[in-house]
């Protein structure tokens, strides 16, 4: 994985995901950088939603953003 991914993956992050999950521990949201989820889990419910957490249209976060913040969250990990 390269390097821009991850930049890519953590800007992403900063935008769309910090507000509720802060450096991937618990805020408003739950901790998610202790969580071995897998990538499909994971784009499923930026996609969907799950209990509070909004759902991300593919208009709002575009394929290749969502898989640079797959990679970021599973190298938080």
């Amino acid at each position: 994985m390269s390097s821009s991914t991850l930049v890519r993956g953590e800007e992403a992050f900063m935008k769309y995901c910090n507000q509720c999950h802060p450096r991937g521990e618990a805020g408003l949201g739950p901790a998610i950088n202790n969580k071995p989820l897998p990538r499909w889990l994971i784009r499923f419910q930026v996609r969907h939603g799950l209990g509070a957490m909004p759902a991300f249209s593919e208009k709002e976060i575009g394929d290749r953003e969502l898989d640079d913040l797959v990679a970021y969250l599973k190298a938080l990990r």
